[in-house]
């Protein structure tokens, strides 16, 4: 054991690994950190001081005699849950720990050899964050509750507070990160907002959505080529792996790329290099690499289509991107966000929904997701005036732009009175104060019901009995 600094204000920070090299390496790149800096070359007396003694952070080498880093940091967050922790990974041992990452045991990625910079970035971030963290494990419900706009993404479900919070998890590491969601549930949206959480949120974000090009374009759109590599190149091109820089490349609908393409692409996250279409320079690529499908890449894998080492490479870190119909109340704050915005940029007067009008959002199942909720509403907004965007607007603009759609009609919902058969038509005063139910069990059985007629269809149970979604959640909770 090596202690740097006795100071016992300091938060401690504990290092681990069986390179002595490497610790010396990272003793170096972390000396202007405001901790007390402990090192271990052993994990088993990493272990054994952690018995007594609380770390505020530990970053742990993966590959180690007797145990490795993510049964360490496993170990350790059983005996001090608030604890930091990061694990020191090479490329090749990205499909070792990613389990680790989805269960919470590591936190973030630290990438072999790591850049100085990144590291205490990493740190920094980690050590400030302690004090947050441990108040959010404490109080779990405060994090999944609440609207909010994170980068762009309006959210008051629960789900997607949870993917926020991956997203900041994921945000000190450089390891492949994988979106899966329909199409139109926002995935460059999450992509982005992956960058902007990041590091390397200076550095260029380059976006490519994979399926718009042959198969030849693309390779020379993601590795550029030379002049005169091939018919019609007449001046050298220069590839979005090189134009992304130290930042990140987003690679959407992946699983459309061919499978010469794979293999190249397999390359560049194993080695982190890559060659210009028509030279044999070797071209080191420093960027985060982000994926995206719409499709379900394992059925790809399964059927042959995909390469199964590829994927595990790209499959590090997963979020997924639940479709619009599942997000219980977001569909209207989304909806009111890009009304507001369309109206903006227009410069129209519209502030509001009517309330036949939420019913008709509410009843729609939107499976073009938010895409297709921000198309209909911009081009409502172009085409209509007013203050208030009315029923009758939305189902002119889903008719003309969807096949076979008819607006669903309002129903009635019949809370049925169990006593009414007692009562018969003359009931007197005395009678009828027996039958008066208290007005939580009236609310109760009147959203029961229309959920049940609703087929458990929350949102649309809401449109009906003219509430938001979210009111009948947190209704169900208080039942």
């Amino acid at each position: 054991m090596d202690n740097n600094n006795n100071s016992s204000s300091l938060p401690t920070l504990l290092l681990v690994d069986d390179d002595g090299n490497i610790l010396r390496a990272l003793k170096r790149a972390l000396h202007k950190t405001q901790a007390n800096i402990i090192t271990f070359q052993s994990p088993i007396e990493a272990l054994e001081y952690c018995q007594i003694n609380e770390p505020d952070l530990v970053i742990s080498d993966q590959q180690m005699p007797g145990m490795n880093g993510c049964e360490l940091l496993e170990k350790i967050k059983k005996r001090w849950p608030s604890s930091q922790r990061i694990i020191l990974s090479a490329y090749q041992d990205f499909d070792l720990v990613s389990a680790a990452f989805s269960s919470g045991i590591v936190e973030k990625f630290i990438c072999k050899p790591w850049v100085n910079k990144e590291l205490q970035f990493v740190v920094d971030k980690a050590l400030s964050n302690k004090d947050k963290a441990t108040v959010l494990s404490n109080h779990e419900s405060e994090s999944v509750s609440g609207l909010i706009n994170f980068h762009g993404i309006v959210a008051e479900d629960g789900t997607m507070h949870e993917l926020f919070d991956s997203i900041r998890r994921a945000s000190s590491t450089n390891a492949p990160i994988f979106i899966t969601g329909e199409t139109g549930t926002g995935k460059e949206l999450v992509a982005k907002a992956c960058h902007s959480e990041s590091y390397h949120k200076d550095q260029p974000f380059i976006a490519v959505n994979c399926a718009n090009f042959t198969e030849n374009l693309i390779e020379s759109q993601l590795f550029g080529h030379r002049k005169g590599a091939f018919t019609g190149a007449i001046s050298s091109q220069e590839g979005l792996f090189s134009a992304a820089k130290k930042g990140s490349l987003f690679l959407d609908e992946i699983t459309t790329l061919s499978k010469t393409l794979q293999a190249k692409l397999l390359r560049v996250v194993q080695e982190r290099e890559f060659s210009p279409i028509g030279t044999n320079d070797i071209v080191k690529f420093d960027a985060q690499i982000i994926t995206a499908s719409s499709n379900s890449i394992s059925n790809a894998v399964v059927e042959g289509e995909f390469r199964e080492d590829l994927y595990y490479r790209l499959n590090v870190i997963t979020m997924a991107l639940p479709p619009l119909r599942e997000r219980g109340g977001d569909l209207i704050h989304i909806a009111s966000f890009f009304l507001k915005k369309y109206s903006k940029i227009e410069k129209k007067p519209f502030k509001k929904f009517t309330r036949n009008a939420i019913q008709i959002i509410c009843s729609y199942d939107w499976p073009g997701n938010i895409r297709q909720l921000e198309n209909v509403i911009h081009g409502m907004v172009i085409l209509n005036s007013g203050d208030q965007i009315k029923s009758e607007m939305i189902i002119k603009s889903l008719s003309t732009s969807v096949k076979n759609y008819s607006a669903i009609k309002p129903v009635p919902v019949i809370v049925p009175d169990p006593h009414q058969h007692d009562l018969g038509n003359k009931v007197e005063k005395k009678s009828r104060d027996k039958v008066i139910l208290p007005l939580w069990k009236v609310e109760k059985e009147a959203i029961e019901s229309a959920i049940l007629h609703c087929d458990g269809n929350i949102p649309k149970a809401a449109a009906l009995l003219e509430v938001s979604p979210s009111t009948i959640y947190r209704k169900k909770l208080d039942w």
